[in-house]
């Protein structure tokens, strides 16, 4: 009787345990919450042109960044709200921080900042050989319109981690806000970029 219950105790327990797991996953949904770290240099380059007319272009589909699962289940990783809203306002402030003046967009004399989210991939999945990988691909293009000439660059971030189970909302979040980080960071820290406010460039 005794062997009985104990074995009983056991099923319970490991249905527990698996219910558990189960609830753990589900839709994850991602707020874009980056920084912008700017030049630490004191003598880094500053433009001579003083104003710039800022664009910033989502050009991804939709906002479902990927997917977090495995064969029996996926579901669906989604960046909530406007993420060029986001990005225009941690820009504005490192533009700001190197002296630059927004001007509105009816300046069309003015040289022109577009940065254009063309990728930003999520995904948290079980393989065969590693058990589960997460994934992150970001690119932004940054392109500076002077006159009739353009410079362009794109600035790509890159991220694999194998894990033991799957990604955290948290961890997701996390991933997600370091790469934009990076990649901002990586525009307002671009002398090459900064330059062509000053000069013509055609690339």
């Amino acid at each position: 009787m005794h062997r009985l219950i104990k074995q009983c105790s056991y099923f319970v327990l490991s249905f527990l345990v698996i219910s558990l797991s189960s609830c753990a996953y589900g839709p994850q949904f991602i707020n874009l919450d980056p920084n912008v770290v700017g030049p630490k240099d004191p003598n880094f380059y500053k433009t001579e042109q003083t104003s710039v007319v800022l664009t910033v272009i989502d050009s991804r589909p939709d906002n479902i960044l990927g997917a977090a699962g495995d064969d029996s289940a996926r579901f669906d990783i989604t960046l909530k709200g406007d993420a060029a809203t986001v990005l225009r306002a941690r820009i504005s402030s490192a533009l700001e921080s190197r002296g630059l003046i927004l001007a509105g967009d009816s300046n069309s004399s003015l040289p022109k900042l577009i940065l254009d989210l063309q990728k930003l991939q999520l995904s948290s999945l079980k393989t065969k050989r590693f058990g589960y990988v997460t994934t992150l691909d970001l690119a932004i293009v940054a392109s500076i319109v002077n006159g009739n000439k353009k410079y362009s660059k794109r600035y790509n971030v890159g991220t694999e981690k194998k894990m033991g189970g799957i990604s955290s909302s948290q961890n997701s979040e996390n991933m997600v806000n370091d790469a934009v980080t990076q990649a901002l960071s990586a525009i307002i820290n671009d002398e090459a970029l900064f330059r062509a406010f000053d000069h013509q460039y055609q690339k």
